[in-house]
């Protein structure tokens, strides 16, 4: 009976593992087109004005394949330009750095969703 409940554990703990591939989504900065910019993983406010368009940059530690991510900075959805893989210590690819390109940006929240679900909205942009 022991070996039962151990091994129905065990195959509940797999599938959900398998059924949850992004543990993590963050917003790490956003940058004007020159490249000047500000990260604001630890902040409420920006502290530059990003009126027009600015670039942003988001971490998503986990899966992305087939995935619909979304960041828009308020009204502004972002358009997807590159993609950089992230290595822990032992490189193993844990997760993705994406970058975005926003037009018309005016105040907002930058909100950051996938498939649906919202990871991070706590930075207001001027």
């Amino acid at each position: 009976m022991k070996k039962l409940i151990l091994i129905s554990l065990l195959i509940n703990l797999n599938l959900f593992a398998l059924s949850s591939d992004i543990q993590k989504a963050i917003a790490i900065g956003v940058f004007h087109e020159n490249g000047r910019g500000e990260k604001i993983q630890h902040v409420t406010a920006t502290e530059e004005d990003y009126e027009g368009t600015c670039y942003s940059k988001i971490a998503v530690f986990g899966k992305i394949d087939n995935k619909n991510i979304k960041v828009r900075i308020g009204d502004s959805l972002g358009y997807f330009q590159n993609s950089v893989p992230i290595y822990n210590i032992q490189k193993i690819l844990i997760g993705y750095e994406l970058t975005f390109l926003h037009y018309n940006v005016s105040r907002g929240l930058f909100e950051v969703s996938i498939d649906g679900r919202i990871y991070d909205s706590k930075v207001f942009v001027k």
